[in-house]
């Protein structure tokens, strides 16, 4: 049996999709259901479950909506994925469209960043017109939204220079593991190849087999262990944080000492201090050989942490795939 802590944190680094543009429609029909064929596994891959298309539609334009929705697939949700499927799918088509299209990226650091993205901001709007600017303000609105609701439930550093942004252990170190060949939607320009933006901990573990434990034994008092959590097709034990206000108060304390400090340890190109991170979604899961694991899904935020509470000893298995 294996517990898992799930941190989404906003901050502003990165998913990275592979795009595809669909391909001239000059195949047979054979290769048109192969086309489909991939189309739909490379959504799958991507967490997309709902093909949007006509089913009356002959084959060459099921295989083209499906390989546009595989394009456009990095496009965040919400009112700028909206937006951007629009005149992607009405007013522009092309390599070079879609790259201004990808060109608007997310989060918020340093002032040479601030300024770029509103530049691209400004220029995106001349290109795309009103609707397009509704949408980028409709997102900051609700981005601001979230920030100010995770304050309310969970730590936040305050911008005052007083943080304890430094981590360092001496018995605790982080492994490197490639993002493959494709740079994240966001900080494309900060984070610079070899992508190794996968970090594993080795030596000794954040928190002491005694700490997790009491972690989890007082998680259960607040009844983890009998609510269930839903992911896509599975379920397994577990509940957010928000639900779990006891279990939040050493969270709460951990993010302060240890977890917001080690990703601003780790990721120096985008987080110029603790007090730009948020924590955005929080889950304590339980698996077991009858749950034993979530689904293939995009966290919402932009870092995002797993931290094992229970020591390896404890099961058999377990990990986490890109």
């Amino acid at each position: 049996m294996k517990r898992q802590l799930h941190l989404a944190a906003l901050a502003c680094a990165a998913l990275a999709i592979e795009t595809t543009l669909a391909a001239e429609l000059t195949a047979d029909d054979d290769d048109y259901q192969s086309r489909i064929h991939q189309a739909k596994l490379d959504l799958w891959l991507r967490g997309e479950f709902a093909y949007d298309y006509a089913s009356e539609a002959d084959a060459s334009t099921i295989a083209a909506n499906l390989e546009m929705q595989v394009a456009t697939a990095s496009f965040r949700h919400g009112p700028i994925r909206e937006v951007r499927q629009r005149l992607y799918g009405s007013s522009c088509r092309g390599e070079s469209c879609l790259e201004d299209l990808l060109g608007i990226r997310g989060g918020g650091g340093g002032v040479e960043y601030v300024t770029r993205l509103e530049e691209q901001l400004a220029d995106l709007g001349t290109k795309f017109g009103q609707p397009f600017m509704d949408a980028i303000e409709k997102n900051k609105a609700e981005h601001a939204a979230d920030c100010e609701r995770s304050c309310e439930l969970f730590y936040c550093a305050k911008d005052d220079g007083n943080n304890s942004d430094e981590w360092e252990s001496r018995t605790t170190s982080f492994q490197s593991y490639s993002f493959g060949a494709v740079p994240p939607e966001d900080f494309s320009g900060e984070f610079q190849f070899p992508l190794d933006l996968i970090k594993v901990t080795q030596g000794d573990p954040l928190f002491s087999a005694e700490e997790s434990a009491q972690v989890i034994k007082q998680a259960e008092s607040e009844g983890v262990d009998k609510n269930e959590y839903k992911s896509g097709k599975y379920k397994l034990g577990g509940d957010w944080l928000v639900n779990l206000p006891e279990t939040r108060e050493w969270f709460n304390r951990a993010l302060e000492h240890n977890l917001f400090p080690i990703l601003h340890h780790l990721f120096p190109e985008i987080i110029r201090s603790t007090s730009v991170l948020r924590a955005h979604s929080v889950s304590l899961l339980k698996y077991n050989s009858t749950h034993p694991r979530t689904d293939i899904h995009i966290d919402n935020g932009i870092l995002a942490m797993t931290l094992a509470m229970s020591p390896q000893s404890d099961y058999v298995g377990g990990g986490t795939f890109y």
